[in-house]
């Protein structure tokens, strides 16, 4: 059997905020003791003395967790500013947790001393890798390369990157990472489930590719210069008129030729000089490419696809003892006053009284069918239902 619980709070003062929390997470654990925690927090929380209450209260529990640009729950629904913390406990499971540290310095290596650690605390099968990673001064899409070569195609991977705090301002305040008591940064906390567990993950985010497919001709990791042998600014035009440029709300929709889908890549910046578009993740060149377009609409149907894929993957007779949601922050965006709607929309179809704990993150960690190795998504909804 597996216990999960989630308690939310909008306090920053760490005390307050960690005991409210817990006041929520221990009535929902029924007397049970937690294995694992997963931390969801805001940038103005105070975190030392919010992990310092927590960690007290359960000194044997590993815990993990992110800065987030905002959480959702079952606890609290959207509520951006909160702060959520979610409780793990089971009979049949193994919750243990690893660290990279330095990532930028060594993608590989600190792949390989989170997962290391994490698996060597445990002799039962790997079943789920939860990962709250820094994304930032490298190519994010090399730790969903070398998660997947440490761990195969076999352990689904759910997770996604730290946020800097919003809206982005001078001086910069970029994500942070938890791992047990400690604040990080630059880091990789991984959280591993061990044992028999089922897992169904669904990945999906309602853009659709338009016009004809063309070839990245020209990029270097995640600048792309040329499309089709034109300027990128060139292509862009040609579907947004004269004086656009770049933007997030029309990323580019990538072929992934193994399993015939779609992910995207958001464009965060052009660069005049050079006349280049740096995506937050690579491009290798020679990608098939579309440009996207949504609708607020057709965003929100972009999770109600994520939710009936993970629902479909399910085993026969499995009901999910918990739901794990990232979202992107470029979606939170987009969708405005109707973000919520993602929330709503889930716990609408999974009935109100399943755990539900999911956040808006820097790029979405899973992988794009069943068994493939993880992907690093943009502007992507990815909903992992677990259960014994």
């Amino acid at each position: 059997m597996l216990r999960m619980v989630v308690g939310q709070s909008d306090e920053l003062d760490g005390e307050f905020a960690a005991r409210e929390i817990l006041a929520q997470c221990t009535d929902a654990l029924g007397g049970r003791e937690p294995q694992a925690g997963l931390l969801l927090a805001s940038h103005g929380l105070d975190f030392e003395t919010f992990l310092s209450v927590v960690t007290a209260a359960y000194p044997d529990m590993d815990l993990i967790g992110c800065t987030t640009m905002a959480p959702m729950s079952s606890a609290a629904e959207y509520a951006e500013g909160s702060t959520t913390l979610t409780l793990f406990a089971s009979d049949q499971l193994d919750f243990t947790a690893g660290l990279g540290s330095d990532v930028a310095a060594g993608v590989k290596s600190a792949v390989r001393r989170a997962v290391e650690e994490a698996t060597s605390k445990t002799d039962k099968e790997p079943a789920l890798l939860i990962v709250t990673p820094t994304v930032e001064d490298f190519d994010p899409t090399a730790v969903t390369l070398e998660i997947g070569e440490a761990l195969g195609r076999t352990v689904p991977v759910f997770g996604g990157g730290a946020a800097p705090d919003f809206p982005i301002a001078m001086p910069w305040l970029g994500g942070v990472q938890f791992y047990g008591n400690q604040v990080l940064t630059g880091s990789l906390p991984v959280l591993l489930v061990s044992g028999p567990l089922k897992v169904s993950v669904g990945v999906a985010h309602g853009w659709s590719p338009v016009g004809k497919t063309a070839v990245v001709t020209r990029s270097d990791e995640s600048k792309v210069y040329e499309i089709d042998g034109e300027p990128i600014l060139d292509f862009y035009r040609r579907y947004l008129g004269m004086n656009s440029e770049p933007a997030i709300a029309n990323p580019l929709a990538i072929l992934d030729h193994d399993t015939g889908r779609y992910y995207l890549r958001a464009p965060m910046q052009y660069d005049d000089h050079d006349g280049s578009a740096t995506f937050f993740g690579s491009i290798p060149q020679g990608s098939t490419v579309q440009l996207a377009m949504a609708t607020t609409e057709e965003i929100l149907r972009g999770t109600e696809t994520s939710l009936a894929e993970a629902m479909s993957g399910l085993p026969d007779g499995t009901e999910p003892e918990g739901a794990l949601i990232a979202s992107c922050a470029v979606r939170g965006f987009l969708l405005g006053t109707r973000t919520s709607g993602e929330i709503n929309r889930i716990r609408a179809a999974l009935g109100q009284d399943l755990p539900v704990s999911g956040f808006y993150a820097f790029g979405e960690i899973a992988p794009l069918g069943f068994d493939s190795t993880p992907s690093f998504h943009n502007e992507t909804c990815v909903i992992a239902l677990i259960g014994t």
